[in-house]
């Protein structure tokens, strides 16, 4: 039986992450969410994450060899549900944490909403920058690369590649 088909896995955090999901202005203005970058992590407690995924923290720059994807979206597909209640785990226009040992949905190999740690122009190369976000790279260490022009802080659409 398969648990996932690769592009979209589940994780859990090894460390608190502020506004994994986040409320950000685009180049148009306009607030969306967009989400945090996400890499390998030990466990905290030595023990298995018991989810089908790795254990995981957010991304900084130079982890560029031990990334994972982005934290999932939160409706489409419907994805970071809380599990007592089957909702999403956002209400509209607000950001999510996650506190240590919390699931999520890890996603990669698409087009995804991302957070610019660096101004960005569309064609871009992708790595990874401090803060779970994303600055420009060359194509070796690409992780991706942007489909649209961002000044730092600001959402964006990029390409993530698959692990």
């Amino acid at each position: 039986m398969i648990h996932s088909s690769g592009q979209i896995i589940t994780g859990r955090a090894a460390e608190a992450i502020e506004e994994g999901i986040g409320v950000k202005p685009d180049t148009e203005g306009w607030f969306r969410t967009a989400y945090k970058a996400l890499v390998l992590a030990e466990s905290p407690d030595g023990n298995d994450s018991n989810v089908y995924g790795p254990w995981v923290k957010e991304g900084s720059a130079g982890d560029d060899d031990i990334f994972v994807g982005i934290i999932g979206d939160d409706d489409a597909p419907y994805a970071n549900v809380n599990l007592d209640t089957n909702n999403p785990v956002l209400d509209y226009g607000a950001s999510k944490s996650f506190a240590v040992g919390d699931v999520m949905t890890i996603e990669r190999n698409g087009i995804l909403s991302v957070i610019a740690g660096a101004d960005i122009t569309q064609g871009d190369y992708l790595k990874l920058a401090d803060n779970g976000a994303f600055q420009k790279g060359t194509r070796a260490e690409g992780i991706g690369f942007a489909m649209e022009s961002a000044k730092a802080g600001e959402r964006f659409r990029a390409t993530i590649y698959s692990i």
